[in-house]
């Protein structure tokens, strides 16, 4: 395996979520515990409606204990809106670490490739214009569509005391519902979750083509940019000093 190659497998390695898998266990045993608080509350609600004397003799006995039935039912539902809001900062939580871990490994990528960065801590569009001068414009990689949607979610859930982008509207999950709904949010991340990795590593073959594929095409678009503002003599010492390279 060469040095390229193994540099490429480390980066691929990196760009692997691990942070998913952890936290789809403590979803899974809160929808379990929510799943409980209302099946509680529903059992009661519907006892006091379907056999009212039942209910009522229930109700007495709790009494006597200073507890009472309204009270167990104000409960489960006060624990069911806690529980609701850590499904929320979970899941919110996978949404913001999906999209920092892809733009990370994104930088690296750059930085294998090109030996360098748009600036120091280049943001979204920063990367998106410096691939594009590369003839590697992004919403042509596949996977680029939910890679971009998660993009806005993220940003909405980072900003949420802002103005929310109205083009989270336009996003399926969230056409009837709010991005502060942890069961919209939920659907929304199961719809894309597999695409970050998708579209990662159709931009590395991407980016590995063009980085080695001299056609005539980007010969020419090399040609042009390295002898934007050189005169001749200037050009021919260039030529020169590349011809050097390979004796």
């Amino acid at each position: 395996m060469t040095d390229l190659s193994k540099k490429v497998t480390e980066i691929l390695n990196h760009s692997i979520n691990k942070f998913d898998r952890p936290v789809n266990e403590l979803i899974k045993e809160l929808k379990i515990d929510l799943e409980k608080q209302y099946a509680d509350f529903n059992y009661w609600d519907d006892l006091e409606v379907s056999n009212p004397e039942k209910y009522y003799q229930i109700d007495e006995i709790a009494n006597q204990t200073g507890h009472s039935l309204e009270i167990q039912k104000r409960q489960d539902i006060e624990t069911a809106m806690f529980i609701e809001d850590e499904l929320f900062a979970l899941i919110e939580m996978k949404i913001i670490y999906a999209f920092k871990n892809l733009e990370i490994n994104i930088k690296k990528l750059i930085r294998h490739y090109y030996k360098e960065l748009p600036n120091s801590k280049p943001k979204w569009h920063e990367i998106e214009r410096f691939l594009k001068r590369q003839n590697i414009p992004l919403n042509k990689i596949q996977g680029f569509k939910e890679v971009d949607e998660l993009r806005l979610v993220n940003n909405s859930l980072k900003h949420s005391d802002e103005s929310v982008d109205q083009s989270i509207m336009n996003i399926q999950e969230f056409k009837n519902g709010s991005i502060q709904n942890s069961e919209s949010l939920d659907k929304f991340y199961e719809r894309i979750e597999e695409f970050p990795a998708l579209f990662f590593t159709s931009l590395m073959e991407r980016i590995e083509k063009e980085t080695g594929d001299f056609n005539q095409e980007k010969l020419e678009r090399i040609a042009e940019k390295a002898t934007n503002r050189m005169n001749k003599d200037i050009a021919e010492k260039l030529i020169n000093e590349i011809r050097k390279k390979y004796k």
